[in-house]
Order: structure tokens, then C-alpha cells, then sequence
């Protein structure tokens, strides 16, 4: 009797030295140009007694010995940046590691443990995450001596669907579920009337969006999602139906996701309770910390509007070098291994 086994392997490339250089030029470029602005790196830890509460993402629990409660490795600095934003600094980066869990997240374009760029300054719109993303291309491409990268579009989403995917968006917009579920098997999308617009958005950008995204050079950016969507950012003032969110692609990979930050303690509360009946499975500890100084800084009146934006650095170095594979911008990396195991009649 023969029966498959799965083991994982950290896997080396041969041309892992040159990989490396690449690396390494792209971190000192994307340092330099956040230093050369003013901004502080902010060195925050990442294992942490509790953790974000989006649903679709997993922070991986760590037991570990001697202490009283379980610590979580962090799927993104925000929770600790957003502790510094509250201590004065006004404009702060985080550049390292970052940590998912889940069998998706060992792909083509995931793994378990990645580098994540983050960064947090004034600004009210969405505009300039766009911006600085551009900026950070060029400090790459110039690093590796790469040609100039298109700068590409701003798109609303609603523009997306209209162009790439044959969609209106505004009857979802507008809260008119059947509508939009109608329209969207008229122009040969499969929904389930039981999924959220999340997962109604997610299969449209999925099967049409992205990989229309794929034949267009350059940055693309899309913003607009609908308010249901905004998980920690604001709700746009001059269309109540939209947030205030912004999601970058270049050369058709999903690079980064920014916000202008909800600072408003209440309403991020309320969001993250929401989020905790939306999980499978425990939810880690919601960081009442951050909360509590959120509604000091309220009570002070300094609050400012802030932007802030993470970015994936494998990713962005995958798409500027033209590759498809993870993989091919790690000198190591995780990979799953399958082997046949023969056992006998009494094994």
C-alpha cells in the first residue's frame, strides 16, 4: 500500500547570491527614499499579545513557554505603528517581516513569512499613496537599472467593473443586492446570493479585473471600493457609499493596499467586533491599548487626518523584474514536498 505524504523544505536557488544583491539594492533604495523625506524607521516588534481582526486574514498563535497567555505573529505592523502615530510621530515606516496563516498563503505569490514595506504620514486622499507608490518604483527600478515604469491610471472601481469586467457597480453601491446578483449573471458571473460584497467584489476582480490588469504595462490604481469594504479606512464624505481606500497593482500583481486610517476609536471598535462574528474559528485579542489612546488623542483634539499604506517588497521586486513566481525573488524560501510512502500490510 503506498500513501502520499507532504513535508515542507526551505528551498535555495541556485542564483541565490545574485538574488540577494537585488534584494539588497532594493531595500537600501526603499530606505533611502523614506529617509532621505524625513520619515523614521520604526523597528516595532511583531509578536504581540493580540492581533488585527480582518476575517480573511490569519495571524499565526505561538505558544510559547513560560508566559501566561498565547503571543501572535503579526500579519501586518499596523497595530504597533499606529501605537507610535499615537505617541507624536507624524510621519513612520516599518520594513521586514510580516506573517500569514493558512494553506493558501504557500502559492506563487505568498508565503508564510514575507517582507512587508508600511508606512504612515499626513494626507486626507488617496492620491498620494499613489503617488509615493510610483516614487518607490522608480527608487527600485533606478537601483537595478531597470527602464522607467508607466505611470498609469487612478481608477474608481465602478470604472473597472464598467471597463474590464461588462459590470455596473452603482446598484451594489446603492445596497440593491438582487439587482447587481441579476447583472452580474447577465454578464456571466456565477455569485452566491449567500456571500457578502466582499466575496461578490473578490470573484469580479478574480476572474475579469486582474487578469485584464495583466495586459496593462505599468502601475494601475483603484479606489472606491464600496463602504462595506473599508475595513480600518474611512468612509469617503462626498459619497457616503464609498471608503476611502486604494488598492495598487503594477503589471497586473496586487502590490499594496492603503487607507486614509480611521482613527475614530468607537467606530474602529465597533468595525472590529463586526469583523470577529464574521471569522471562522477564535478571534485573537482586539489591541484595547491602541483604542484607549486613540480616544486620549480624541479627547486632546490631536487627531489629523493620516494616510498609510503596505506594501508587499517580494512582490513589488517580483513585478518590476517581469517574473511570476514568488519565488524567483527569495534566495530561500518555503516550498511543500510530496513523497510516496510504502507501507506494508501491518504498518
Amino acid at each position: 500500500m503506498t500513501e502520499q505524504s507532504e513535508s515542507l523544505s526551505l528551498t535555495r536557488r541556485d542564483d541565490a547570491a545574485e538574488v540577494l544583491r537585488k534584494r539588497a539594492l532594493t531595500l537600501q533604495a526603499l530606505r533611502a527614499q523614506f529617509d532621505e523625506e524625513g520619515f523614521l524607521e520604526a523597528d516595532v516588534p511583531m509578536l504581540l499579545p493580540h492581533a488585527g481582526q480582518e476575517p480573511h486574514l490569519h495571524a499565526p498563535a505561538v505558544d510559547w513557554p513560560g508566559l501566561p497567555s498565547w503571543l501572535w505573529l503579526q500579519t501586518s505592523p499596523e497595530l504597533p505603528l499606529k501605537r507610535l502615530l499615537c505617541s507624536g510621530v507624524r510621519r513612520l515606516y516599518f520594513l521586514g517581516a510580516a506573517y500569514r496563516g493558512g494553506r493558501e498563503e504557500l502559492s506563487d505569490h505568498h508565503q508564510p513569512q514575507f517582507s512587508m514595506l508600511e508606512w504612515y504620514e499626513p494626507g486626507d486622499g488617496v492620491g498620494l499613496l499613489a503617488q509615493r507608490c510610483r516614487q518607490l518604483g522608480a527608487a527600485v527600478g533606478n537601483a537595478l537599472g531597470l527602464p522607467s515604469l508607466p505611470a498609469g491610471e487612478v481608477i474608481e472601481l465602478a470604472e473597472a467593473f464598467r471597463r474590464w469586467a461588462g459590470l455596473d457597480l452603482e446598484p451594489l453601491l446603492d445596497g440593491d443586492r438582487p439587482r447587481f446578483l441579476a447583472e452580474a449573471s447577465r454578464a456571466g458571473f456565477e455569485l452566491r446570493d449567500q456571500d457578502d460584497t466582499t466575496a461578490w467584489v473578490g470573484r469580479v476582480l478574480v476572474e475579469r479585473i486582474e487578469p485584464a490588469l495583466a495586459r496593462e504595462p505599468g502601475w494601475i490604481f483603484l479606489h472606491g471600493y464600496p463602504a462595506e469594504m473599508a475595513a480600518l479606512s474611512e468612509i469617503d464624505p462626498d459619497d457616503p457609499r464609498k471608503s476611502l481606500r486604494l488598492e495598487a497593482y503594477l503589471h497586473g500583481v496586487e502590490i499594496g493596499n492603503g487607507y486614509v486610517e480611521l482613527l475614530d476609536a468607537g467606530e474602529l471598535e465597533r468595525r472590529w467586533i463586526a469583523e470577529r462574528t464574521q471569522r471562522e474559528g477564535p478571534s485573537p485579542p482586539i489591541d484595547t491599548e491602541l483604542l484607549a489612546e486613540l480616544h486620549a488623542m480624541d479627547a486632546r483634539g490631536d487627531l489629523s487626518p493620516t494616510v498609510g499604506m503596505a506594501v508587499g517588497v517580494d512582490r513589488l521586486l517580483m513585478a518590476c523584474l517581469g517574473e511570476t513566481r514568488l519565488d524567483a525573488v527569495l534566495p530561500l524560501s518555503l516550498s511543500l514536498k510530496k513523497s510516496l510512502n510504502k507501507q506494508g500490510p501491518h504498518s
